[in-house]
């Protein structure tokens, strides 16, 4: 409903912005206007009082299926958002699939607490991206601009130039649907992701799209991808990375270091952790390619694809 005035927690009211779908601000404003009128209680940061902390509302581009977070302070309430709110949204919104309570009581600035409750719906929207379908959860990363995310992910596969013979490692993976993009072109892929419900989703999504030659994997990636390679000796001959703006940890690349595969490449939200983190590869990757893809028109962020070549020396 509003964005923090710079470098502070302040907010500051907007009425439209132009990088949100229309039923997102709009099902916001029913939702804000409802709060008004019942007068419920919206959380104090400082104080660390107050029942509403953020609604995040997620909208599948191509089924129109909407998904309506309510992040609250507290599990139990007497309050009129389980019964009244979710009967008006049903009735206003009819693209509304699912409502959850998501429970936040942590001093953060983490938007979703870890518990989820469906209040109305099955708990998850799909969406369509190319060819294939996609379960979406609460808790799963789903890229904001799906149109702009097929070119992204097409562009990161044409760049590896995989084949069949390619066992191909999808690292931060998420719901994974890189891994699901490219498995048409390779052997086998293996994805790795953090978030327990992501990769549920991952398995249901594979499932879905009759793709038979995917695993998905929850954990830390710096751990899960040294197990892979290490313990159970499965070693990629393709990678694509998709690390969060934090970038690549030190083990991560110093694993793909070690196993240097033919294919690597990168894509990051954040241009300065990528160059950090590719930097650190230039002894043994040249860089042959960056493509950026903007995912967020209307601002300075873009996301990137990065293309390494191993260097082949002759001694």
């Amino acid at each position: 409903m509003g964005v923090f005035s710079q470098r502070t927690h302040t907010i500051i009211p907007i009425e439209n912005c132009m990088i949100q779908t229309e039923i997102s601000q709009d099902i916001a404003k029913t939702i804000i206007n409802f709060i008004k009128e019942k007068n419920i209680s919206v959380y104090n940061e400082e104080k660390q009082t107050g029942l509403v902390r953020h609604i995040v509302i997620k909208v599948g581009k191509y089924t129109n299926q909407v998904m309506c977070i309510l992040v609250v302070n507290s599990r139990n309430y007497n309050s009129p958002i389980d019964t009244e709110l979710v009967d008006l949204l049903r009735r206003k919104y009819p693209e509304i699939k699912t409502i959850i309570k998501n429970i936040n009581t942590q001093n953060t600035n983490v938007i979703l607490g870890k518990e989820n409750i469906n209040i109305y719906g099955d708990g998850y929207i799909e969406d369509k991206l190319g060819e294939y379908t996609f379960k979406i959860s609460p808790m799963s990363f789903y890229q904001v601009n799906p149109v702009q995310a097929e070119i992204l992910y097409n562009t990161a596969i044409e760049a590896a130039k995989l084949s069949k013979e390619d066992v191909l490692f999808d690292l931060y993976c998420g719901i994974g649907t890189i891994g699901i993009f490219a498995s048409r072109y390779v052997k086998q892929v293996y994805g790795i992701e953090i978030v327990p419900q992501a990769i549920s989703d991952a398995i249901e999504n594979a499932k879905i799209n009759n793709i038979k030659n995917a695993e998905f994997i929850v954990g830390d990636v710096e751990t899960a991808f040294d197990e892979l390679i290490n313990k159970k000796q499965i070693i990629p001959t393709a990678i694509i990375v998709d690390p969060p703006r934090k970038g690549l940890d030190d083990k991560t690349i110093q694993n793909i270091l070690k196993i240097k595969p033919e294919k690597l490449v990168y894509i990051s939200c954040n241009p300065a952790t990528m160059v950090r983190d590719l930097a650190k590869m230039e002894e043994v990757y040249n860089i042959s390619k960056i493509q950026p893809v903007d995912m967020f028109p209307f601002t300075k962020h873009v996301e990137c694809v990065a293309v390494l070549n191993l260097v082949f020396f002759n001694y």
